[in-house]
């Protein structure tokens, strides 16, 4: 018992930097990929904790079953994590069935960041910690 507790650290640690690489759900019944490029964005009023702010969300265009569409993401964002400029080139996921309705893939660098800071930065903690009292 008493060596779980003390490799617990290592495991969330090294949970959390696996999950950072896991590729994200995309919900897509029949999904297929493509290229897009980012047109414009796409703003929406939101509420959060009681005042409004703007969410974002990027407008792309992308040849699906030959013929070209323009559509905005359903996935708004915060302003502060909004991350695509005009003539940005993206890779999508989109329903076959409705290519409007699609997802832009790898658009979660957050996660991404937040996982992979607080798994290293507690295994090198930990590392340190375990070095300096061992």
């Amino acid at each position: 018992m008493i060596i779980f507790l003390k490799l617990l650290p290592v495991m969330v640690s090294l949970l959390c930097i696996v999950l950072a690489f896991l590729p994200e759900r995309s919900g897509i019944s029949r999904p297929a990929h493509a290229e897009g490029v980012v047109i414009s964005s796409a703003v929406q009023r939101i509420w959060r904790h009681h005042s409004e702010i703007q969410a974002l969300a990027p407008v792309v265009t992308f040849t699906a079953g030959g013929r070209e569409i323009s559509a905005a993401a359903k996935q708004f964002v915060p302003e502060w994590q909004y991350a695509f400029h005009p003539g940005d080139r993206v890779r999508i996921c989109y329903d076959r069935a409705h290519p409007e309705r699609f997802r832009v893939c790898g658009g979660n660098r957050f996660r991404r960041a937040v996982l992979l800071t607080f798994g290293i930065g507690t295994l090198a903690a930990y590392g340190i910690l375990w070095v300096q009292f061992i």
